[in-house]
């Protein structure tokens, strides 16, 4: 069983994307979980997505879902991340690479020491990946995590408010799924 400590070092090693070209497949036994998250400060409406995919590229599952009444991006972040961990234990993955677009948030997790002022989000987002009994979570860049965005998006800009989970890539991807599979095997 890895530690919470260990977990923290093996996350802060992986923090960042290496090449920042585009997304890159998980190790063998292993899951990524990449996250979206759109906010919108004048209906103060978040919409969350996540996209799970296995260590050759393929879709294994991805949800879309809305929360209203979040008040900050920070918030809206936070609630992507526990939200997805969080799901990937109801699904019983249990090896999970997470990515999501946020430094800072990924700092309060994986560097609590550098981030005291937000101590408390640290530890609670620490608590909720420990349902996880293996996991990471890096800061990637936007053309990484553009699949899980555009479902996180479809909330605040094309107001789909009904969620879901979903196996296999949303149809309405496909052809952003194609491209990022050219991308990640010329990397």
């Amino acid at each position: 069983m890895v530690t919470a400590s260990a977990k923290a070092e093996t996350g802060n090693r992986n923090q960042r994307q290496m090449n920042g070209k585009g997304w890159t497949a998980p190790e063998t036994g292993r899951v990524k979980c990449n996250i979206g998250i759109s906010w919108s400060k004048a209906t103060c409406m978040a919409g969350l997505g996540w996209i799970v995919r296995n260590s050759e590229g393929q879709t294994l599952l991805h949800s879309r879902r809305a929360f209203n009444g979040v008040s900050s991006l920070l918030e809206a972040r936070r609630l992507g991340l526990i939200w997805a961990a969080e799901s990937m234990n109801s699904h019983k993955l249990q090896k999970v690479s997470f990515e999501l677009e946020d430094y800072e948030l990924v700092g309060f997790v994986n560097r609590p020491k550098a981030w005291p002022a937000f101590r408390a989000y640290g530890e609670e987002l620490r608590g909720v990946l420990n349902n996880v009994t293996d996991w990471m979570v890096s800061s990637v860049k936007r053309v990484v995590n553009k699949a899980a965005f555009m479902i996180a998006r479809s909330v605040t800009k094309e107001r789909r408010y009904q969620s879901y989970v979903a196996q296999d890539s949303p149809s309405w991807l496909r052809s952003l799924r194609a491209e990022e599979d050219t991308r990640s095997t010329r990397v």
